[in-house]
């Protein structure tokens, strides 16, 4: 079971909303928390399935790796592990006041 938080930028308000800071993965999909370059969001990016990151073989299912979900770019790179800001570089916060959520 995967785990969802919101993060916050106290410098410019930003909030990325239920990514889950790194790689995750629940009973099937395997996710990766990334900036997107396109619309410069942070984003949780389908990469895998059943907990191997990849293509699954299954052309329905791969035709949705890689990309964000926001604006289907392709422009992605993991979010580094210090949480910078996709808009002003400060460091995000995990935002406390909404807990987590659980996903599978």
């Amino acid at each position: 079971m995967g785990t969802k938080y919101n993060f916050a930028c106290p410098g410019c308000g930003y909030t990325a909303e239920w990514v889950s800071g790194g790689r995750d993965f629940g009973e099937m999909a395997v996710v990766r928390t990334m900036i997107c370059e396109g619309c410069k969001a942070v984003v949780d990016v389908l990469i895998g399935r059943y907990g191997q990151d990849g293509p699954t073989g299954d052309p329905d299912y791969d035709k949705s790796l890689n990309l964000c979900p926001k604006c289907e770019g392709t422009q992605l790179y993991p979010w580094p592990s210090e949480h910078p800001c996709p808009k002003c570089d400060n460091k995000m916060l995990k935002d406390e006041t909404f807990g987590e959520m659980l996903w599978d």
